[in-house]
């Protein structure tokens, strides 16, 4: 596969190329940018995960999607464990980490965005500070949170060593392999360049994960994320109608990728041995 470019539409309009990872399959953002160059592409206000309001039609509908989100998600993770200690690394607003808290989850948040952890303080949630503990958490989750990361099997290494023996990662990763990302192309909203270093599919994140040493216990489907994704990138070509077409196409990527688990967005529980 050649190397394709794609724009940041997002912040800086700069063009990024996407090179294939031949031992992963994976997508990798080039050129490789520092954290210190990185933030330059960050909205200074509206970034979804880190906002605390929902100004407007569209950030009241994300929020609105969010909070059933985050009630799927829990559910999810009860089918592994129930109690214990959890870690949100990556944990934006904290939204995910007090419902966690809710629920009865001794719940560490992890950030590094200064902005994010000083709202994370606000919201009177524990902040976290690396290095990890070893054997410390019976679930740590990464929300959209892996792309991000640039050195992924260092990410791994460490997650392995924080959980407990038996307990379970969870990684929420847009889906570079589903038909919407095929369908869009250089547009579709969740390259979201520079800012995701990596671009995954299943089989990426089932090898890296495997040679981790976890075991991959369930894939599940994110349906909401096509709809969001779709407008996202229905606006950035300028179409006529983007939401009207985002629920077309959003509609018609979750039937798609419904059968055979490859929807826009993929979240996988991978188990540390017992």
């Amino acid at each position: 596969m050649k190397p394709f470019t794609v724009i940041d539409h997002l912040v800086s309009k700069s063009s990024f190329d996407l090179v294939l990872d031949k031992e992963t399959t994976a997508l990798k953002t080039t050129p490789e940018l520092s954290e210190a160059e990185l933030e330059h592409f960050y909205p200074k206000t509206g970034y979804a995960s880190h906002d605390t309001q929902a100004n407007g039609f569209k950030a009241k509908a994300y929020a609105w999607v969010k909070r059933i989100n985050i009630k799927s998600k829990l559910k999810w993770i009860r089918q592994y464990a129930t109690t214990g200690h959890m870690l949100d690394y990556g944990a934006g607003n904290g939204d995910f980490a007090l419902a966690a808290q809710h629920e009865g989850w001794q719940v560490g948040v992890f950030e590094t965005s200064p902005d994010a952890t000083e709202i994370l303080k606000q919201r009177q949630l524990l902040v976290v500070a690396q290095p990890l503990q070893e054997n410390q958490y019976d679930v740590i989750t990464l929300w959209h949170v892996f792309e991000h990361i640039n050195r992924p099997e260092d990410a791994l290494a460490t997650f392995y060593k924080s959980l407990k023996p038996g307990g379970v990662l969870v990684l929420a990763v847009p889906n570079a392999a589903s038909w919407d990302a095929k369908h869009y192309k250089s547009f579709w909203a969740a390259y979201d360049v520079p800012r995701h270093r990596w671009h995954y599919n299943k089989h990426a994140i089932s090898l890296l994960g495997r040679k981790a040493g976890f075991e991959l216990l369930n894939t599940k489907n994110m349906y909401w994320d096509a709809f969001y994704i779709s407008l996202l990138s229905e606006q950035y070509r300028n179409a006529k109608a983007p939401w009207v077409n985002a629920l077309c196409k959003g509609l018609f990527a979750n039937l798609k990728g419904w059968q055979t688990t490859n929807t826009s967005s993929l979240t996988f529980f991978l188990q540390k041995p017992k």
